[in-house]
């Protein structure tokens, strides 16, 4: 199934943490780092998505109009096609500048190939802005957290792991973060790995997926971000 594939790969990486004989990688990311009770941890990082990331341009950080800075621009017509190369003030003079206004979308490629712009409407420009800043808000206001000390109690996992399943089965997205709290006593070897299988486990019988990587390294400080697969 599909929501379990993200949990194979953090039950693979924590086989690997604890049972498997140390070996330093190519990108130099597993490195030994933790001995506890006799058996060796290893840390390690998982890396991230490596496509790049969707960047949205904040209005404050728009080259437009003027500020475009080339005597020749292509614009961007209603059908998405791209328009013979014109003049700056021929573009800005061609619209209501009250209304609209010209944003550049791509920098200049050479010589025959101007700045690519398009021609936006202000009012309608703004309502996008606030709703995906909205939309970005509501993300952040239903993701909830879940936090577990390595060396918690059973009852103590056994209620915050039922907390992780309502908010699972609530479609809420949830950080689970696992750490080690100050003043307390460290985690024998074998309450590290139990707490972790537990929230797996947990997290799988829910029906859960991880968005993104686990990071962190077990023993001090992990972090889960799951939500409910759909």
């Amino acid at each position: 199934m599909n929501h379990t594939r993200g949990l194979a790969s953090t039950a693979q990486a924590l086989r690997h943490t604890f049972f498997t004989p140390l070996h330093t990688s190519k990108t130099g990311l597993l490195q030994p780092r933790l001995y506890q009770n006799g058996l060796q941890l290893r840390s390690f990082q998982l890396s991230r998505n490596l496509a790049g990331p969707k960047v949205t341009t904040p209005a404050s950080t728009l080259i437009k109009d003027e500020s475009i800075g080339s005597a020749w621009v292509q614009v961007v017509n209603e059908e998405g096609n791209l328009d013979e190369p014109r003049k700056l003030f021929d573009v800005l003079t061609s619209f209501d500048r009250n209304k609209f206004f010209c944003v550049q979308v791509a920098a200049a490629a050479g010589p025959s190939k101007p700045p690519i712009c398009k021609i936006l409407n202000k009012k309608e420009y703004r309502e996008s802005e606030k709703a995906k800043i909205k939309a970005a808000k509501s993300a952040v206001q239903s993701t909830k957290q879940v936090e577990l000390n390595w060396a918690i109690d059973a009852h103590d996992l056994q209620h915050r792991l039922k907390q992780l399943t309502n908010f699972l089965d609530k479609g809420r997205k949830v950080e689970v973060v696992l750490t080690r709290k100050r003043h307390k006593r460290s985690a024998t070897v074998d309450e590290i790995k139990n707490v972790m299988q537990s929230v797996m486990d947990t997290i799988r019988e829910a029906g859960g997926t991880q968005t993104k990587a686990m990071e962190g390294e077990p023993g001090k400080h992990v972090i889960l971000t799951v939500t409910k697969e759909k």
